[in-house]
């Protein structure tokens, strides 16, 4: 459904957006101005990018969450991530020579998408420079992510994933706090958080790390270093 103006609450979350949060105060009428868009809302359950489909517009999920899912020759489903609003999907193939989605975006519960061609996209990211910024900015973070996720992926127990990533997370400290809820941690790993916890409680008893919460002590990194 065509819109000709946003209303307060969908202004409120598009600049909330990582794409758009950095554009200036005293630009942000005339940016509003110049986007070209349609509001689009779906029910739980529903698709709203399809795998292989054509990526022709930006979406930015401005209500609800969704999981992201890839299929592969043989039918079986991988989930691989999560996105909550405000969060654009798959900003990162837009602009990409062969621009058709590796994912499909599955609705967890109700969603609303503001849906921006991909001219105006380009428009945008030329008259404003905040814009652009914080578009490359968003698409470079996520590359260095998938690196560190295919580094996960690399590594095949759990134990030798949670290693990997207490010494990341660390930066060379004894004591530090994780960053992510285990069950985010989790979710990284593709592993349940019981699972998770497990494996970390054992590390604990074996007097490799302390565990108070989000709370992290490293007793000896050499030993979480021997497990990858």
């Amino acid at each position: 459904m065509e819109r000709q103006h946003f209303d307060n609450q969908h202004t409120g979350m598009i600049f909330q957006c990582p794409l758009c949060s950095s554009v200036p105060g005293d630009q942000r009428e005339d940016f509003m101005r110049d986007v070209r868009f349609s509001i689009k809302n779906y029910q739980k359950d529903d698709i709203i990018v399809t795998q292989g489909a054509l990526y022709e517009s930006l979406y930015i999920l401005i209500r609800g969450e969704v999981v992201t899912e890839m299929a592969d020759e043989k039918g079986d489903f991988m989930k691989v991530a999560h996105i909550s609003a405000p969060n654009p999907l798959a900003p990162g193939f837009l602009f990409a020579t062969n621009n058709r989605s590796p994912v499909s975006a599955i609705c967890k519960e109700p969603c609303v998408a503001v849906v921006i061609p991909k001219e105006n996209v380009y428009f945008l990211m030329r008259k404003y420079e905040s814009f652009m910024l914080a578009f490359l900015s968003y698409i470079s973070n996520k590359v260095s992510s998938l690196s560190e996720k295919l580094r996960l992926v690399s590594l095949r127990t759990i134990r030798a994933k949670l290693a990997y990533y207490l010494l990341k997370e660390s930066a060379g400290e004894q004591s530090f706090r994780l960053n992510a809820p285990k069950e985010e941690i989790a979710r990284l790993f593709s592993v349940s958080r019981p699972a998770l916890v497990k494996v970390m409680m054992e590390m604990a008893a074996e007097g490799i790390i302390e565990v108070d919460r989000r709370d992290i002590f490293i007793r000896d990194r050499a030993a979480l270093q021997n497990m990858f």
